[in-house]
């Protein structure tokens, strides 16, 4: 139980990636990603990307467009907020 942080924070970084590719695949178009980049403040020329590739989702632009405060304003859990260590024995 003590060594679980590492394995939160692992867990909790896939779950941002699929989110993240999830969304790309539901906008479909290079357009819907750019607007909402535009809205987050990103300016200057975008390269264009696949956004049904799963490594998509590692880029920056997806991490700008989709951040993990963001996601936690939608209400994902933050598993690393959990508290690890031993648990107190129950008499």
């Amino acid at each position: 139980m003590a060594n679980c942080k590492t394995l939160y924070r692992e867990v909790a970084g896939w779950i941002r990636l699929r989110l993240r590719a999830k969304q790309l695949l539901l906008w479909k178009k290079q357009k819907r990603l750019i607007r909402r980049l535009r809205q987050v403040g990103v300016g200057g020329e975008l390269q264009t990307m696949r956004m049904s590739a799963w490594c998509t989702s590692r880029s920056s632009y997806a991490s700008l467009a989709i951040s993990n405060g963001y996601l936690a304003e939608l209400g994902l859990f933050d598993l690393t907020a959990l508290e690890t260590g031993v648990l107190p024995e129950v008499t």
